[in-house]
Parts: C-alpha cells; sequence; structure tokens
C-alpha cells in the first residue's frame, strides 16, 4: 500500500503558461510541423539560390520562399502565445483550479467549488490513465490525450506513486 497523496492546485499565470507550452510543444510535438514546413521552403529557397545568374527572378523566388519558410512559423507561435496570454488574463490568475486524490485506485478530482463535497467529480483508474510527465516545477497528468491535469506541491511524493501504480512506459520524466 501506498502512501496518499493529496494535493489542492492553485493555478497561477507562470505555472498555466508553463503547461501550454508543454501541452503544444513537447506532449504534442507541435513544433514538428511548422519545422518540416520552415525545412521544405529553406531546401527550395537554396536550390533557387544556386539558380541565381542562371534564371531570371531566382533571387526574388529565393526572398520570397525564405521569408515564407520563417514568417508563418513565428505567425503561428506569435499567434499561440498572444491567445495564451488573453486566456490566462481572461481566467484572472491566480485562482484555485482543483483539488486532486491520487491514492491505490487511481486519480480523484475535485473542481473548485466542488472541493468540500466528499464525492469527487471526477475519478480515473491508474489502468485508464495515459500519461504522466514530471518536469522541474510539475507533474502533468494526462488522462486522455488531450487532458491533464497539474500537480505543481507534493512533487516528490506523487511521482513515487505514480512510478508504484503506472507501467515505465506511461511515465516521462523531463527533469
Amino acid at each position: 500500500m501506498t502512501q496518499n497523496v493529496c494535493v489542492s492546485v492553485q493555478m497561477d499565470e507562470k505555472s498555466f503558461h508553463d503547461f501550454a507550452s508543454f501541452d503544444l510543444l513537447c506532449h504534442n510535438k507541435g513544433w514538428q510541423r511548422p519545422a518540416v514546413f520552415t525545412a521544405i521552403l529553406l531546401v527550395c529557397a537554396g536550390i533557387c539560390l544556386s539558380q541565381i545568374g542562371k534564371r531570371e527572378g531566382a533571387g526574388l523566388l529565393t526572398a520570397v520562399l525564405a521569408i515564407v519558410a520563417i514568417g508563418l512559423p513565428a505567425v503561428y507561435f506569435g499567434t499561440f502565445f498572444a491567445n495564451l496570454s488573453k486566456q490566462i488574463k481572461k481566467l484572472g490568475l491566480p485562482r484555485p483550479f482543483y483539488r486532486l486524490l491520487l491514492d491505490d485506485e487511481g486519480l480523484s478530482v475535485w473542481m473548485a467549488g466542488e472541493q468540500d463535497k466528499p464525492e469527487a467529480s471526477r475519478k480515473y483508474a491508474w489502468h485508464d490513465m495515459h500519461l504522466a510527465y514530471r518536469t522541474p516545477n510539475a507533474i502533468y497528468l494526462y488522462v486522455q490525450q488531450n487532458q491533464a491535469y497539474l500537480l505543481n506541491d507534493s512533487l516528490d511524493a506523487a511521482w513515487s506513486l505514480l512510478q508504484a501504480s503506472l507501467p515505465a512506459e506511461r511515465l516521462h520524466d523531463m527533469r
């Protein structure tokens, strides 16, 4: 039997920003498509560059391809982070988000405003848990591919319980 871990999660601007960035860039690998797009266009720009002096308009096409290769991913990430800042302001952080209980059965969640109720609003058995990530400042528990809970307190105790409860392939230590 392992020791239960109960954490009331207070979300602040930094922890929300860190989680959203982690979710996009690490968990969902949202950097890969823009990187492939940039690489393809830069290779094409390189080919056009080799044709300067041989083909008319090669310099202009090189410049256009390079600008688009760098510009579109910059706009993509710029828009993401600008919208993230707006979302943080809209959420009115810092504020309580939920209470989490990790025990032998799994994860129990009480959303803000329900934290004093005896029954959890959501329960997840360990075998249904998707993934868990440990970063230097938090643990991200993905109950599904696109749904996660953040723990930002009692990290060592929670990670020990997760190591005892989940298969090693579902645990990712990013410290």
